[in-house]
């Protein structure tokens, strides 16, 4: 498909409508000028990208460390996966950018863990373990090299049979969905196992695979917006973003509600859109976060015969990059993080290595590299592409094609006061969110512009799902739920008393938190 015309003001088969369903969209559309790089042609153009990727972009040494721990990274790609699908696009893809159609639903549904449910895709599904009455609720599991090591279920040939494919991108997201799928399977086991009260009749199979799921989806929403959201964006702009009237509810009141701002920003008539200038450009400060190397549990570590087995040098990347130097210690198994095949051996996550737990010590969890426009060397060469291949350039390429507006542009459309001064590659609407994370929040989060369309987002799908927590309950916590009387849930998180974490789900999983929970996978 060729590329719209330079003198039309969008790509023709973006929709300018706030009202379409599974489609992409803008924010900023009709009257906004597409950013361009510097140059008379198109080649000159990409070389002008090219350059000041690869010059400017990516840092000589490590890029520093943020306060966030290194699983958040994943997390946010996690959630990228589950409200946006377009099947030609991954880190390890070369896209077109103007082909784009959104395949997934945009709300924080779970369909990439749950698919179409297991009357239509039962292959998702276990259909050994089942419930009393045969239904078949639970998620289905295999195991990895190791027989005591789980991982997500694969044909014959190591494909990943999960609902997206991109999950199966790298191990920390594979280790993700896994979790989510071990939570729900707990949480279905525990309310299978609820005793019945006299005189009721027992739900059915399909009713507590129905109740197991909303459960599961609302843990995982309250844990975006709570946990996630509120990390990586301006606390003011947070707070602006879901308001809650305490004159009731919580505060004894009969009467509450909640007031969604930001709807200048992401507005929507009847379904919810995805826009590019999320996509493409702002939801991508990820990218920056990404480290050179993931230590991976303690037993691995063991293995290379050195006390204490603790330190950068036993790392891995998420990608080797042919030219970069690897860890000085070579630890057991592949080169590096990628996944599309069974999980090696002694590869568990131990997740008090990646996320906040009561377990964590000494230099864990590993920390996640600031937002910045300094970008690790392991995404230097992305798979599936000449050498070579950086993700900055990708990045600052895709915002072009697709032809975001100029990164002033947007920053006067949301009323805020643009960085002055600002290189030609820096309008590129995507590295100036990077630079202004840096240099307005010292790159621990995003910065004015960033923030206001991230947050806005967010909100705005949850207030676009009926179904969503905010929607049908919106003072609902984890806390809430029980199973014959009893909690459903413990929280091991303990920064904030009133909020749960991703690490109370993760330990709602059973997956191995620490070190004693590695040892005893191999037990």
């Amino acid at each position: 498909m060729q590329h719209a015309s330079k003198h039309s003001i969008v790509p023709l088969n973006v929709p300018h409508s706030r009202s379409h369903e599974g489609r992409f969209g803008r924010l900023f559309g009709r009257g906004f000028t597409p950013w361009s790089p510097p140059g008379a042609t198109d080649a000159e153009k990409e070389a002008a990208i090219r350059t000041f990727a690869i010059d400017e972009m990516f840092a000589v040494g490590a890029p520093p460390d943020s306060a966030t721990p290194v699983g958040y990274t994943y997390l946010g790609q996690f959630i990228d996966h589950d409200i946006t699908f377009d099947p030609q696009s991954s880190l390890t893809r070369h896209n077109d950018p103007d082909g784009l159609q959104n395949f997934r639903s945009p709300r924080f549904d779970l369909d990439s863990l749950y698919g179409r449910g297991p009357d239509d895709q039962p292959y998702l599904y276990d259909h050994v373990r089942v419930l009393p009455d045969g239904f078949p609720g639970f998620l289905k599991v295999g195991t990895g090299e190791s027989p005591k090591e789980p991982d997500v279920q694969r044909n014959a040939d190591g494909v990943a049979l999960i609902g997206d494919p991109r999950n199966d991108e790298n191990r920390i997201v594979s280790q993700l969905q896994l979790a989510f799928a071990l939570a729900h399977n707990s949480t279905l086991q525990k309310l299978a196992d609820a005793p019945v009260p006299a005189g009721e009749i027992a739900p059915s199979g399909r009713k507590l695979f129905l109740e197991a799921q909303r459960i599961t989806v609302w843990f995982y929403q309250y844990v975006v917006w709570n946990d996630f959201v509120s990390r990586i964006v301006d606390e003011k702009v947070f707070a602006k973003a879901i308001a809650f009237d305490e004159d009731g509810g919580d505060a004894g009141g009969p009467f509450y509600s909640v007031t969604y701002g930001l709807q200048d920003v992401y507005d929507w008539s009847e379904n919810p859109f995805m826009p590019v200038e999320f996509s493409v450009a702002a939801y991508r400060f990820g990218h920056s976060m990404i480290r050179a190397e993931y230590q991976i549990n303690i037993e691995l570590q063991r293995s290379v015969g050195v006390s204490p087995p603790i330190g950068t040098q036993f790392g891995k990347p998420i990608f080797s990059t042919p030219g970069v130097a690897q860890p000085s210690v070579p630890v057991p198994g592949p080169p590096d993080l990628r996944g599309g095949s069974p999980l090696p051996d002694r590869h568990s996550l131990q997740w008090d290595w990646f996320f906040d737990f009561p377990s964590s010590g000494g230099p864990f969890p590993q920390r996640a590299h600031k937002i910045d426009t300094h970008l690790s060397k392991s995404v230097f060469t992305i798979p599936g592409g000449p050498t070579p291949n950086p993700l900055a350039e990708l990045n600052i390429r895709r915002g072009w094609r697709m032809e975001l507006p100029s990164a002033t542009d947007v920053a006067h459309a949301l009323h805020i006061r643009p960085i002055e001064n600002l290189k030609p590659l820096e309008e590129s609407l995507w590295v100036y969110i990077l630079k202004e994370a840096a240099e307005q929040a010292d790159g621990e989060h995003l910065g004015a512009v960033g923030s206001t369309i991230v947050a806005a987002v967010f909100s705005g799908l949850l207030r676009g799902d009926a179904f969503s927590y905010l929607n049908r309950d919106p003072h609902w916590t984890p806390a809430k739920e029980k199973a014959g009387g009893v909690a459903l849930f413990e929280k091991v998180s303990t920064a904030d008393p009133e909020k749960w974490e991703i690490s109370d789900l993760l330990a709602a999983a059973g997956v191995p938190v620490d070190g004693q929970d590695i040892a005893d996978l191999f037990s």
